[in-house]
């Protein structure tokens, strides 16, 4: 059960790339290959035309954006690195982001089709301030190889760009980066405040480049990953404010943020009406955490919550595995599965469901390893052979096993569940699959190549990107 992305179609968009002939030419190629009807979900990015072509609820306000202002140049306005006077904010990072209109949600089609690339949603934007530091200078140059080191460049269009930009200045030391520093035309001096600083943002930002790594993973199923990637984030965000000097107020805005981006999976978290337009208000994306072996509920101990509450959380996931397999996986003893998928999941014993008391003996400045959990949980494994939903879904939860996500699932005697995985990990995470084959049009298409035939350049497109089917 290892995921696999391929191209079907690889046609090309004539002006205007606009919303509706977008959708008009995906309805094309779908009918084309008669599977329109078999569609599940689609992944795109957060681009305005993309979220305007599938009309599902969302919608790019291009005269104002609620979480910031996105077309702040990345020069002129940012202060100094050796002047902090104030704490270091959200809004001296250049943010991505889409808005939703009320307007265009559909009241009778709650469960939407379109979702966001979880990747684009948690990127940043590039830091203003170090992007003044240059190194288009080849003394500059000649001097980093000297040092063996060197300098990434912000790119608006690659995540993390300012990330690895401060992590490799961070890397040459404060000694290497004074003689760098006078080469330039306009010197700029690092204090050990500036380096403080600098740690700081990195700290604070080393759990996104994780996540937004991990989720472009292209043989793994990622759409597990999201909710215990933010509450990853969250906890993150809320542990780390203790250790922070200068950048307490960029960690605040950060978690604000969060909660505003992801509003449908904090709402569930704390247990709040979520509403059809709230971004990644899909329940799809609890279920497929609670049903990857790897997470399924140990995740929930990162957020610390009340004995109660953690185990009513439990439960509303649980509900919502039910409640979706009463309604759309069909199997041999149909009748019975729904009439116990309607009930409440509280028939089943809480003991179960309750996992050991969330440890903070570990000291703060020591960061926690991502999707890293302890292994207490020492019940014994339900062997219920019951073909009925509620039964294998409590021996699945019951299970201590904890290996890998494809061999679970092969083996796995569960068939009402594995149904479901199937259903629900054919959704990826993010649209990385996507980027791949832009990336691969970009080394075939070619300056030298400008002349190409359209159709020998659909093919080779289409033969590269499947070359292991071949």
């Amino acid at each position: 059960m290892i995921p696999q992305a391929y191209l079907i179609d690889f046609v090309r968009l004539k002006s205007p790339h606009t919303g509706e002939n977008i959708q008009q030419l995906t309805e094309d190629v779908l009918d084309e290959f008669e599977i329109k009807e078999k569609v599940f979900k689609i992944i795109t990015d957060n681009a305005s035309s993309m979220i305007k072509a599938y009309k599902f609820g969302l919608l790019v306000d291009e005269e104002t954006d609620k979480y910031g202002d996105i077309s702040k140049s990345m020069s002129g306005t940012a202060p100094m690195l050796d002047d902090y006077d104030h704490d270091i904010e959200l809004n001296d990072f250049q943010v991505i982001d889409v808005c939703q209109d009320d307007d265009i949600d559909d009241p009778e089609d709650p469960a939407t089709l379109r979702l966001s690339c979880f990747a684009h949603t948690l990127v940043l934007g590039k830091c203003q301030a170090l992007a003044k530091f240059s190194h288009k200078s080849s003394k500059v140059a000649d001097l980093l190889d000297e040092l063996n080191q060197r300098i990434n460049k912000t790119n608006v269009t690659r995540w993390n760009s300012e990330y690895l930009l401060i992590k490799s200045i961070l890397l040459i030391g404060k000694n290497d980066l004074e003689s760098i520093t006078k080469l330039m035309d306009n010197s700029i001096t690092f204090s050990n405040k500036d380096f403080t600083v600098l740690e700081e943002i990195i700290n604070i930002l080393e759990p996104f480049y994780e996540i937004s790594i991990k989720c472009q993973v292209e043989a793994i199923v990622t759409a597990s990953l999201v909710v215990p990637a933010v509450v990853h984030l969250v906890t993150h965000l809320r542990d780390i404010k203790e250790n922070l000097s200068f950048c307490t107020k960029l960690a605040q805005q950060l978690q604000s943020s969060l909660e505003i981006r992801f509003a449908g999976i904090i709402k569930r978290l704390n247990q709040d009406e979520v509403e059809n337009n709230d971004p990644f208000s899909d329940s799809i994306y609890f279920m497929a955490a609670a049903l990857d072996p790897q997470f399924k509920f140990y995740w929930i101990r990162d957020l610390r919550l009340p004995a109660n509450a953690e185990n009513r959380l439990k439960q509303n996931i649980l509900q919502l595995i039910l409640d979706y397999i009463s309604k759309y996986v069909t199997t041999s003893s149909t009748n019975s599965s729904h009439q116990r998928a309607d009930q409440s999941f509280s028939s089943l014993p809480l003991s179960s469901l309750s996992s050991a008391t969330f440890s903070s003996s570990t000291p703060k400045p020591k960061r926690r390893k991502l999707f890293n959990y302890n292994d207490d949980n020492n019940d014994e494994s339900n062997d219920s052979t019951s073909m009925d939903a509620a039964n294998e879904l409590e021996a699945y939860i019951n299970d201590p096993v904890r290996s890998r996500f494809s061999e679970y699932w092969l083996n796995s005697p569960f068939s009402i569940l594995k149904t479901l995985v199937i259903r629900i990990f054919s959704v990826q995470a993010s649209s990385a699959p996507v980027g791949r084959v832009f990336s691969y049009a970009g080394l075939i298409l070619s300056p030298r190549r400008a002349n190409m035939n359209e159709k020998l350049f659909k093919d080779l497109i289409f033969l590269k990107v499947n070359q292991h089917l071949l």
